[in-house]
This record gives structure tokens, C-alpha cells and sequence, in this order.
């Protein structure tokens, strides 16, 4: 089993390829709930067809923003990747919901909170993007 913990960065996009996925055992289950570029989503189609991939279980997703983040249902997808993940039965896609638990929820309020009481006292704000 191959279970994805990674930043996505120039180092790590499409950590999961062609090459990387010839090189793992027959039947592999990869797991990524990190970021949906780690992984190259054809040539996981491809090993899935092959079953060089035994199983894939993603929360994230390429191109998710585009899919994922509002209610599609009365749409025609025209993502073929996505689609062509949905047809195999040893596939399990979920929204990119690994982070809704409830300790995860109470420390982005707790941060959120912080960097609002920060930012009123016009103090140091440590999770400012510059």
C-alpha cells in the first residue's frame, strides 16, 4: 500500500507515474488524500487498466476546484479523466473532505481566531501570506 503525505511542490508533482508505478508491486492500493497533482492521473488510469493498480482511493483531485466544490448533479461532466476514474469499481473518489473532522475544524477556528485577535492588535500575524 502507497499512501500519499506530501506537500505539492516541483519535487513531488506526479510523484505517482508511469515510472513510479512500474516499479511498484502488482495490485498496488495508493491512497492520496494530500494533493490531487502528486499524482498523474492518466497514467494511474493506465495502471488501473492494467492492474498494476489494484486500488486508488483519492480525496483529492487535479483539476477538483473544477468539480468538486459545487453542486454538479444537474450538469454534464466534461472532465474525461474524472469519468473514466468513476468507472472502475476499485476506485473510491470523496470530495475532499479528509479534513472535516471535528478536531480539525476546532483548530482552523482556534487559528482563525488567533490571527483575527493578532491582526486587531496589530501584533506579529504568523500565518500572514506575503
Amino acid at each position: 500500500m502507497l499512501s500519499l503525505h506530501c506537500p505539492l511542490n516541483k519535487h513531488t508533482k506526479h510523484i505517482v507515474n508511469k515510472t513510479s508505478i512500474a516499479a511498484m508491486k502488482e495490485g498496488v492500493m495508493i491512497i492520496n488524500t494530500s494533493r490531487g497533482a502528486l499524482i498523474n492521473t492518466a497514467d494511474a488510469i493506465e495502471g488501473l487498466i492494467t492492474k498494476k493498480i489494484g486500488y486508488l482511493g483519492i480525496d483529492v483531485y487535479e483539476q477538483e476546484e473544477n468539480l468538486f466544490f459545487e453542486d454538479l448533479s444537474e450538469h454534464i461532466i466534461q472532465d474525461e479523466q474524472i469519468l473514466r476514474l468513476l468507472s472502475f469499481p476499485n476506485v473510491l473518489i470523496t470530495s475532499h473532505q479528509a479534513y472535516f473532522t471535528k478536531e480539525a475544524m476546532d483548530q482552523i477556528t482556534i487559528t482563525t481566531l488567533e490571527n483575527i485577535k493578532a491582526f486587531k492588535n496589530n501584533t506579529e500575524l504568523i500565518n500572514e501570506v506575503k
